[in-house]
């Protein structure tokens, strides 16, 4: 291991990480009077800087790129580094890769890729992201110029993933209809199956040199004398080993704060009572890159929430579901994975059922419903023959309930949604009937690191803080789920390894 003198650190006080379950603890009883402080107090005895008196600094390792987080976005960014035959190495803080990519739905916003035009699904990436807009634009999504950048980049990301790493897509005939899910990829066995996008990409990041580490939790930047961040600093579970990672380019793929009450309380107080269905989200990502000067933008833009059984969300998109409250009525339009949850938070209805029959059963993604069903017993009632027993089974009135589905089977016989809108799969549930019970949940956080096109790290002024990289949900400019964040890190990493080159070409031609 290299010690150096002139080595600091900029770091995450002891105070903070302690409440993440890493490095140190606070005095009992006693909180800190600042939950985001960071500390580069000196330490005289070894003539460094240090975090909180952390041990002096001593490289274990030191590669071309450090990427720091092993979700969608960070096994992405290293795609290209690889390529490029640059040293790369993986820390991931859970004791799994994947992050928690690896447990979302699975749903990815892509057209015009090989395996849409070899299923006959010929919308374009132009046409496709007509529509795509006109969604991220009623979400309230503003950069909507890095949202096109992305929704084009994804078709590459796809394409490489497929033909490059080994993931494995779903059939797009299997649940494409016409226009219906044109723009939509799914993993190979459909909702939540996540294992099959990202296992394959790890094993193949591992063939092409990648290495990895796990239960590592980044809690500071390593600066060399002139200030600039030259590697990371790790603690292991409850801090009693060091891992010191000296790098030229480090990644921030750290997701995104949705996991933290104090961060939540602090930007989105409104939803710090609602649960939350990710555990390891934190926004140590966005923290350390604050501590450097980078800037942090729209963090107290509220996310959407999505149900407690994030994939039933989205059963909606693949099948006809009838989307009723506590009380047997219908409140939302069941084709937006995100609509439920919101308008049952906003509307205090507490929690909502969805019901289903045959058809969601019998269909493409029938996996998923045998899945959620198979875990989630308790929450599942039925199959009953008639709406009434249907009722009985939910707890609510028979005439409501019989009166929901009349007005909406009024629409479906009208071809249109007059109380929602909803376009997809509007069709008269066939029994036997099923019902699911969902709470609104976090799931994801808006804003982060404020970046440029390439992934760069800016500072309150707008400089490019050197050699720091973030992409993905710690980034601000992340906008439109897993797609979207796969093709934030492999443009990130396209970026880290042309740096690269134009470093050594420079060097090179100096000496």
């Amino acid at each position: 291991m290299e010690r150096r003198s002139f080595f600091k650190l900029a770091g995450l006080s002891a105070a903070v990480l302690a409440v993440g379950g890493t490095l140190g603890a606070c005095e009992a009883g006693k909180l800190p009077d600042n939950p985001l402080a960071a500390t580069n107090k000196a330490n005289e005895t070894a003539g460094q800087s240090s975090v909180m008196g952390q041990p002096p600094i001593a490289f274990d390792a030191d590669v071309d790129v450090l990427i720091v987080g092993s979700g969608v976005a960070g096994l992405s960014a290293a795609m290209d580094p690889l390529e490029a035959k640059r040293s790369v190495m993986v820390v991931e803080k859970l004791d799994l890769l994947g992050g928690e990519s690896y447990e979302s739905n699975g749903v990815m916003r892509i057209a015009g890729t090989t395996a849409q035009q070899d299923a006959g699904v010929n919308a374009t990436v132009d046409e496709a992201w007509g529509a795509r807009k006109k969604e991220l634009s009623a979400a309230g999504d503003d950069d909507l110029d890095f949202a096109k950048t992305l929704f084009f980049a994804a078709t590459e990301w796809a394409n490489r993933l497929a033909s490059d790493y080994g993931a494995q897509f779903a059939d797009p005939k299997t649940f494409v209809d016409g226009k219906v899910n044109a723009a939509i990829m799914l993993p190979k066995n459909g909702l939540g199956d996540m294992q099959s996008i990202m296992m394959p990409l790890r094993d193949a990041l591992t063939a092409k040199g990648a290495t990895f580490s796990t239960g590592h939790r980044a809690v500071a930047f390593i600066l060399d004398e002139d200030g600039a961040a030259c590697g990371m600093r790790f603690y292991a579970g409850s801090g009693a080993s060091v891992l010191d990672v000296r790098a030229r380019r480090i990644v921030v793929a750290t997701g995104g704060f949705a996991s933290s009450q104090p961060l939540v309380h602090e930007h989105t107080p409104d939803y710090e009572r609602v649960g939350c269905y990710t555990v390891a989200s934190m926004g140590e990502g966005q923290q350390l890159c604050a501590l450097l000067g980078g800037q942090l933008v729209n963090m107290d833009k509220a996310a959407p929430l999505t149900g407690s059984l994030p994939q039933a969300t989205a059963w909606g998109l693949f099948g006809p579901t009838v989307i009723v409250d506590a009380l047997g009525k219908r409140f939302a339009r069941e084709d937006d994975a995100n609509a439920a949850a919101g308008a049952c938070f906003s509307e205090e209805r507490g929690y909502w059922w969805t019901v289903f029959g045959k058809q969601l059963t019998e269909s493409s993604q029938s996996r998923s419903v045998a899945e959620v069903a198979s875990k989630n017993a308790k929450r599942l009632i039925g199959p009953f023959d008639d709406l009434d027993e249907l009722a009985e089974g939910m707890g609510v009135s028979p005439d409501v309930l019989n009166a929901t589905f009349d007005r909406y089977n009024g629409f479906v016989k009208d071809g249109k949604d007059g109380d929602f809108g909803r376009t997809l799969f509007l069709e008269e549930l066939e029994g036997p009937y099923y019902a699911l019970k969902q709470l609104p949940q976090r799931y994801r956080s808006n804003g982060g690191v404020k970046t440029n096109q390439s992934g760069q790290v800016l500072s309150v002024v707008g400089a490019v803080i050197p050699n720091v990289y973030c992409c993905g949900a710690a980034a601000a400019s992340s906008i439109g789920g897993l797609a979207s964040n796969g093709a934030f890190g492999m443009l990130a990493g396209k970026a880290v390894a042309a740096a690269l080159d134009d470093e050594d070409a420079a060097k090179q031609a100096s000496d």
